[in-house]
């Protein structure tokens, strides 16, 4: 975007980076700030909720791209444990990701999930389910007990696009083929949808990691409006 990679500065802002590329899909004076810097004459108050009011005049999208990521991280980092922050260390929380996640027509749920089997073959059909209807969708992704215990928790998140979707200048899909959003090289993945079922061997496109283990997925509000 802009001179700049949209990807993640640390270890701990993959699913600030997959929130704020969600958040430019929908809102294009989002996605215009990223690029370029300029802003629609706005109040502070009307701005979209990414953009931290001290970084409205950062020169270069490397600057604003990061300010944007530290600024979803301390909003998802805040109320994640009831009135109590979580540790900044341990990442993203799929619960506050889905607080924070913005999309127009949709409010997000969090779900965790299995890859394996029938329960596998369920979550595929939730994820495509709502990547047809126009809507990303974010996964946490992570190892299992083979891999050791802290890695049978989710330990990074990506962004599965929509087919409709045309971010960043990219062609459509070939067909058939799903989308993922990488933060961690800031890359888009090309993958058949049946590769995230019953995976047994790491793949790029979920960070290095070998599971879906909890969706952030869209919701319909009362009042949503077709894609």
């Amino acid at each position: 975007m802009g001179d700049a990679l949209l990807r993640q500065h640390d270890p701990t802002t993959c699913g600030s980076t997959a929130l704020l590329a969600l958040a430019a899909l929908g809102d294009p004076v989002l996605a215009r700030w990223l690029e370029d810097g300029t802003l629609p004459d706005r109040t502070i108050a009307d701005l979209p909720p990414e953009i931290p009011p001290r970084a409205l005049t950062a020169a270069r999208a490397a600057e604003r791209i990061r300010a944007a990521q530290h600024h979803i991280k301390r909003r998802t980092d805040a109320r994640a444990l009831g009135p109590f922050p979580w540790p900044p260390w341990w990442g993203t929380p799929p619960w506050t990701a889905a607080r924070e996640a913005r999309f127009p027509g949709v409010r997000f749920v969090h779900r965790p999930v299995d890859d394996r089997g029938e329960a596998g073959r369920a979550m595929l059909g939730s994820v495509m389910g709502a990547l047809r209807r126009g809507f990303p969708v974010l996964l946490f992704t992570g190892g299992d007990l083979g891999t050791g215990i802290t890695t049978a928790v989710p330990r990074h998140v990506v962004l599965a696009l929509p087919e409709s979707a045309r971010p960043w200048g990219l062609a459509p899909p070939e067909r058939g083929l799903l989308r993922i959003f990488e933060p961690s090289f800031g890359r888009v993945h090309e993958i058949e949808p049946a590769g995230l079922v019953d995976r047994t061997a790491p793949s790029l496109a979920l960070g290095g990691w070998a599971h879906v283990q909890w969706l952030v997925l869209p919701s319909p509000t009362p009042h949503a409006l077709p894609s």
